[in-house]
């Protein structure tokens, strides 16, 4: 039957970019407007479809990923050429886009982030230093209810960055969450519900000179940048960011209670007897678990003879490169945003960093590139740790060096995804195909009032879901959403407060369960679980979280209902989905 089932997915693919070929060249042919049908129409939706899809049934994202990379440039091609031209024609472009994701400034700053925080891991982790973290917070986190709390009370310590956040606490987090019975796809899940969710409401953070920015247009378009500020209008839209709260609400409450229902229930019980998946999908007790996870260190069992009282100390291996990194990313994210703003042309920004306050620490957070300035503090955090083991003798100069290269490598299946994600989002984007500006288009049709903010949100989350990304998502439809709110309301300051906070909330609800989402990846890959698996399992615990946000949120705050009765309303219903549905995960015998 799944034979057959992807046999039918390969022939509706072949037949559906056929009749693109064909529309396209007719369209072409007579030199009229192709509209709905064009290459740019319903037909840029097709390739993240076909990605997605190809990813559930085969199991193999890599091929998928690539089979959507080739599948959009071919329709791209198709807008100069014919069918059959356009095949080798998509080849071109599509190797040209791959190159070009790599050669982005924004990627390239991830993807060097990504190795150096990836080889600093694996010297922290031959050290012994992670090993030495995890036993003593053992102490703290004796079983899978504290071990998850740890890790969600973790998440607000690295609240700049989501990037860095889950990169951080998964090395440190996952022997410990293994050894507690907790499945590796519900580690994952509470690292991308604590990172994105907490970076996107944070005063302070890499997010928020995007959002603001965002928010600024559609203030000017609206005609309101003179009367309303936009960093006040962001600050005022936090607690209506239903998504964002109920889902940090929502980890907590099935950590304490232990109690899980659907996919994720499966899991947990997998994991209480000890059998624990890989990111390959296969079966593997926790005792195999923790040897995979340190192959290749030369000292990853340092801790194993270790005294209770030297733990500690053996620790510091790990504490103080990453407390190096995390103060340099401070840092960092301080000059850097200082540099650009003192290189910029606005003089009131200007004025506000020349004296170090919070709202100058703010305006630099959020001018700084985030990409460069997180490489930097990991490549800070790298040396400090190399300095740390080698002078004194835990690691000879060799083995620090290969085991930092080891825990980069380690990062390659990472680096390959992200690529062709990046390299489908760029083949789907406003320079090419334009399925985020159809998907606006399409979506917001006239509705009546008190609908807007979930109209805006469920828009928010479509494409965000589909063309994995966030911050595409909030420049595309945030300057739409809030004159939009605007015109229908005006003069009504609590519309567009909710409006602007449908964007935001929903950008991320969509990119939290995207696959093809550069944060749902890391999640997955700092957790060493599949990303189907991450992806299949969040799934049942996103969906209903966004359909409280809706219901208790932004439909009564569309009908005028204030947010202090809206938001205590979505936590009790959240609680009860959990405990109606959820069921406690019992502890299996080991040996079972």
């Amino acid at each position: 039957m799944k034979k057959i089932l992807k046999l039918s997915v390969y022939l509706l693919m072949i037949v559906a970019l056929c009749l693109a070929g064909a529309t396209s060249s007719g369209a072409l042919a007579l030199g009229s407007d192709p509209g709905f049908f064009s290459p740019h129409g319903v037909w840029s939706i097709l390739p993240p479809l076909i990605a997605i899809i190809l990813a559930f049934l085969t199991k193999n994202v890599v091929v998928s990923l690539l089979i959507g990379v080739f599948s959009a440039s071919y329709i791209i091609a198709l807008g100069s050429t014919g069918p059959f031209a356009a095949i080798p024609q998509s080849f071109d472009i599509a190797t040209r886009h791959m190159r070009d994701a790599v050669a982005d400034p924004w990627n390239a700053g991830v993807l060097l982030q990504c190795g150096a925080i990836g080889g600093l891991v694996g010297l922290i982790t031959a050290s012994g230093g992670v090993n030495a973290v995890a036993k003593a917070l053992a102490r703290y986190a004796r079983g899978p209810a504290s071990s998850q709390i740890v890790t969600w009370f973790l998440g607000f310590f690295v609240f700049f960055d989501d990037y860095a956040n889950v990169q951080v606490r998964g090395p440190i987090m996952r022997s410990l969450t293994d050894a507690s019975g907790v499945s590796r796809e519900k580690f994952s899940y509470i690292l991308d519900s604590t990172a994105a969710p907490i970076a996107g409401i944070a005063l302070i953070s890499t997010w928020i000179g995007t959002e603001v920015s965002y928010i600024s247009a559609g203030l000017t378009d609206a005609g309101l940048s003179q009367d309303i500020s936009a960093y006040s209008l962001f600050v005022e839209s936090i607690p209506l960011r239903f998504y964002n709260l109920l889902t940090l609400a929502f980890v907590l409450i099935t950590a304490i209670t232990l109690r899980e229902y659907g996919a994720m229930r499966k899991a947990e019980a997998l994991a209480r007897g000890g059998t624990l998946r890989e990111m390959d999908s296969r079966l593997i007790r926790v005792e195999e678990a923790a040897a995979v996870a340190v192959e290749g260190s030369d000292v990853a069992d340092a801790t194993k003879n270790e005294s209770d009282a030297s733990l500690w100390k053996t620790s510091m291996y790990a504490i103080v490169p990453l407390a190096a990194l995390i103060l340099a990313a401070f840092v960092f994210f301080y000059f850097s945003g200082k540099a650009k703003i003192l290189a910029g042309e606005d003089a009131a920004l200007i004025e506000r960093v020349q004296t170090f306050s919070f709202d100058s620490i703010r305006a630099c957070f959020g001018s700084a590139d985030a990409s460069i300035a997180i490489f930097q503090a990991a490549v800070f955090g790298g040396i400090v740790a190399f300095i740390l083991c080698v002078a004194t003798g835990r690691l000879t100069a060799g083995e620090a060096v290969r085991n930092w290269l080891n825990g980069m490598k380690s990062l390659v299946f990472t680096f390959v995804i992200l690529i062709l994600a990046w390299s489908l989002c760029s083949c789907i984007g406003k320079n090419e195909l334009g399925a985020a500006k159809f998907l606006a288009t399409s979506l917001s049709d006239s509705t009546p009032q008190f609908l807007l903010p979930t109209m805006i949100f469920v828009l928010a989350a479509v494409v965000s879901f589909a063309t994995g990304t966030s911050y595409g998502t909030m420049a595309i439809i945030t300057p739409l959403a809030i004159p939009f709110a605007n015109e229908i309301a005006p003069g009504d300051h609590s519309y567009l407060v909710a409006s602007t906070a449908a964007v935001l909330t929903g950008a991320i609800f969509g990119d939290h369960c995207s696959p093809i989402s550069d944060t749902t990846i890391l999640s997955a890959t700092s957790a060493r679980c599949g990303l189907l698996e991450h992806v299949s399992t969040q799934l049942g615990y996103a969906l209903p979280v966004a359909f409280v946000a809706i219901v208790c949120g932004f439909i009564p705050v569309g009908l005028g209902v204030s947010w202090t009765v809206a938001l205590p309303v979505a936590l009790i219903v959240v609680a009860a989905i959990i405990g109606i549905f959820g069921r406690k995960v019992k502890s299996e015998p080991r040996d079972s």
